[in-house]
């Protein structure tokens, strides 16, 4: 199986990239090819501290799984342990700093990091027909395209949906998200269908554009270009100057299954 995938990102206005707390992974666009293909998105949230570090660590530890099927679970488990390890370094990083951890800032570390993900894997069945397989916990979302029309909607189905405390996956041992908490959903490939997998506010502006008749996802194929990022940038600015989207990290990756 051939794909070919852009990635898009955009921190919230007045924020620097270094404040930027979505992850995704893989974390350069172009094609890949293999018989299990894997791409994840996860939105760190500002409820805890290094909450972006967080992010990255699920996309990454998901992505790099080499069986299959992935028991949520463990596999939440598995990005504690990593999580363990860095927030160990951390603490050592500031100190020879000499920046210890402030007072203030201890309940944020025992707290831990919060973030929602999705998970996204591509089969290759051997035949013309692969198959694809999510799994989410939270409000980033997928959508699947074919021709012109939009065949699945993940996990949310409408923008009323949305709301200030999404599900989330926590950083610390006391996590109690099992694999009955996070959604799973899966489908069929065909040439030419199209996947767009992306954080919150801009899957929010997807859905209200589609409930009004539109078709978003011939407005985001205009970015398909070779220096597509600027002008991404500038929509998604406007989209915030005139009130069409919450302003909030931003990220989108597009997802082209190649004949």
């Amino acid at each position: 199986m051939r794909v070919f995938f852009s990635l898009f990102c955009l921190p919230k206005f007045g924020n620097t990239e270094q404040e930027f707390e979505d992850a995704f992974f893989p974390t350069k666009e172009g094609e890949k090819e293999g018989q299990v293909l894997r791409f994840a998105v996860a939105d760190g949230t500002t409820e805890g501290i290094l909450s972006g570090k967080w992010a990255e660590i699920l996309v990454k530890t998901f992505c790099r799984q080499i069986k299959k099927d992935v028991n949520f679970q463990y596999y939440v488990e598995k990005c504690c342990k990593h999580w363990l390890i860095y927030e160990k370094k951390y603490i050592e990083f500031r100190e020879k700093q000499n920046k210890p951890i402030q007072w203030f800032e201890e309940p944020l570390l025992q707290a831990g990091a919060f973030s929602t993900f999705l998970g996204f894997t591509l089969i290759d069945s051997g035949n013309s027909y692969g198959s694809w397989e999510a799994i989410a916990l939270g409000d980033t979302c997928l959508f699947q395209v074919r021709g012109e029309d939009l065949i699945t909607k993940f996990p949310i189905q409408q923008p009323s949906e949305f709301n200030d405390r999404p599900s989330l996956v926590s950083s610390k041992s006391h996590n109690d998200k099992k694999e009955s908490d996070a959604l799973k959903t899966n489908g069929k490939l065909q040439c030419d269908d199209r996947f767009y997998i992306m954080t919150d506010a801009l899957a929010c502006w997807f859905l209200k554009e589609y409930e009004s008749g539109k078709s978003p996802w011939q407005t985001i194929r205009k970015f398909l270009t070779n220096d597509h990022q600027p002008k991404f940038n500038e929509w998604i600015s406007d989209l915030r100057s005139n009130k069409h989207i919450r302003n909030d990290d931003v990220t989108l990756i597009h997802i082209s299954i190649e004949g």
